[in-house]
């Protein structure tokens, strides 16, 4: 780990103590035995000092147990949290994060993995930005039926106001300052997708969320259990996500996010309906939004064309930062 990072210990952490554990990575874990040990490795491998790896079983009913204990027995810095009946990856996370010692809390998916030197990478740059609350980095998407994979390449910065519209860190995979919240680590149980989402923007609330330009992390897309694949936990989610912020929102961003809705439950005619004016819908916040979502249908389209998945997210970014919204 480099001097910066080492900076971080002997200095108040999380709750006000002298930091001894600097960072905990937190992964949930269910019936994928087979993946977990790849997962694991990738962060146990990190050149970072004080690093425990909390691990939360959800009541896996395969051979998880037996990997858990053996990777227990071989490395000390990991911990193993057992839940009684199954929860569901965001409530997992939270037990993780109610045991987790860390100063510095990260995630990892079981089906992921960490890439070599990303810890050291993050944990350098929030020691070099005390400002920063948190802190991600681009990632690798691996589709792992065709095997094809290209980086994604979101936009380093983005506020408050543009996290409202759309999820600029993309993944549970950042790295969050505890000591510099005003509110404790945890994931809302009440959004079945977009949990993360909601941890960052309010995390944006109390100082920048920044993404570094370096890959760092394998995120995968398979048809395995991902809870984020079902339409119905989409539109809950998304919902939810709305009536937890759109207080805060400008009337253009929560039209956004209904007509998002209105094409998730009944297609593109359904967003197409939500874009006329009337009932209380400006005509304003209707152009912003199409000409907003044209240009998302657009770049999603190109960039699939360029092996770059990041554009429409770049683009977005730096529509929204306009400030015409």
């Amino acid at each position: 780990m480099g001097a910066a990072g080492r900076r971080f210990f002997g200095t108040p952490g999380y709750a006000g103590q002298v930091v001894s554990v600097l960072l905990s990575v937190v992964m949930p874990t269910h019936n994928r035995a087979r993946e977990l040990g790849r997962a694991a490795s990738s962060v146990l491998a990190q050149n970072v000092e004080s690093l425990e790896l909390v691990i939360v079983d959800d009541s896996s009913s395969d051979d998880t147990a037996d990997v858990l204990d053996r990777l227990a027995s071989q490395d000390g810095r990991v911990r193993v949290v057992r839940t009684d009946a199954t929860v569901g990856p965001c409530v997992a996370r939270n037990r993780g994060l109610e045991v987790a010692q860390g100063e510095l809390v990260a995630f990892c998916d079981d089906d992921d993995a960490w890439f070599p030197g990303v810890g050291e990478v993050l944990v350098d740059f929030l020691s070099e930005h005390p400002d920063v609350v948190a802190a991600s980095s681009w990632h690798v998407v691996l589709h792992a039926d065709s095997g094809s994979a290209a980086v994604f390449r979101g936009p380093l910065e983005y506020g408050h106001e543009q996290l409202l519209w759309q999820n600029f860190v993309a993944l549970p995979f950042a790295m969050v300052r505890r000591s510099a919240l005003s509110f404790d680590v945890s994931f809302d149980p009440d959004l079945p997708t977009g949990e993360d989402w909601d941890l960052w923007l309010r995390c944006s609330q109390d100082g920048p969320v920044r993404t570094v330009p370096h890959v760092g992390y394998l995120y995968t897309q398979h048809g395995g259990s991902r809870v984020t694949r079902t339409a119905a936990a989409q539109v809950t989610g998304r919902r939810n996500f709305v009536a937890k912020h759109g207080a805060v929102m400008t009337g253009s961003c929560r039209r956004f996010h209904e007509t998002i809705l209105a094409g998730y439950e009944h297609g593109r005619t359904g967003m197409l309906r939500g874009l006329v004016p009337g009932r209380g819908r400006s005509t304003r916040d209707g152009l912003v939004v199409a000409a907003l979502l044209t240009l998302s249908l657009g770049a999603v389209k190109v960039g699939q064309r360029r092996r770059d998945p990041g554009l429409q997210s770049r683009l977005m970014a730096s529509q929204l930062a306009r400030g015409r919204t």
